[in-house]
């Protein structure tokens, strides 16, 4: 269905405005939030379509960059089913007001990340489960000296710059949407300039 130019009412709802819930409708356009008054006084228009919220609150969902796993799945262990292990979570974290996320994969092997890095496909939200953003690849290029719960031996350095990097996670990287690396690297600078070039956020990490 073709809902380009509909003009939607959402009634008898409650928003989240100023810290409060308050009791209103929501207009939405193409999915833009719109002036009713607007709508009202300047277009002359009622809405194409009305939906009853039934006192549901109406809020922009939560948007979870880093999480590791969930409902018994670890992203980074659970590899042979990685595919139904991140719908699961998708899907159970829906009701915790998560709309969308990136499966996190800790300093692991590179067996582990050829093996997850093609198959953890983007994907948008449904009914079904939470949206995938892409993966968050949480490592191996960090600080031993700051490496927190990682596993100091699966630690690696990009001396070769993005050569290196691609040795460890593969060739391509579409599926990925975050790469955590320590800056101090040697070739970090020109690392973060190609992931950058290709769409991929970079976080500071130690």
């Amino acid at each position: 269905m073709n809902n380009s130019g509909k003009l939607f009412k959402y009634m008898n709802c409650r928003l989240i405005r100023d810290g409060d819930l308050i009791e209103d409708d929501l207009w939405v356009r193409d999915g833009i939030i719109v002036n009713p008054e607007y709508i009202f006084f300047s277009e002359k228009v009622t809405a194409d379509v009305t939906v009853d919220c039934d006192g549901a609150i109406l809020c922009p969902g939560f948007i979870d960059v880093q999480i590791n796993g969930a409902l018994g799945v670890d992203f980074s262990v659970n590899t042979d089913n990685i595919e139904e292990g991140v719908a699961k979570v998708a899907k159970g974290i829906l009701e915790h007001g998560v709309t969308s996320f990136c499966p996190t994969i800790v300093t692991s092997s590179e067996s582990t990340y050829k093996q997850i890095v093609s198959r953890v496909k983007k994907k948008n939200g449904s009914k079904e489960g939470a949206g995938v953003l892409g993966l968050h690849l949480e490592g191996p290029f960090i600080s031993k000296e700051k490496k927190g719960a990682h596993d100091v031996n699966l630690i690696q350095t990009f001396d070769n710059g993005m050569a290196d990097l691609t040795k460890i996670y593969g060739e391509d990287l579409t599926n990925v949407a975050i790469v955590t690396l320590a800056p101090e690297l040697a070739k970090s600078g020109e690392v973060i300039k190609e992931l950058v070039e290709r769409g991929i956020k970079v976080s500071v990490g130690v």
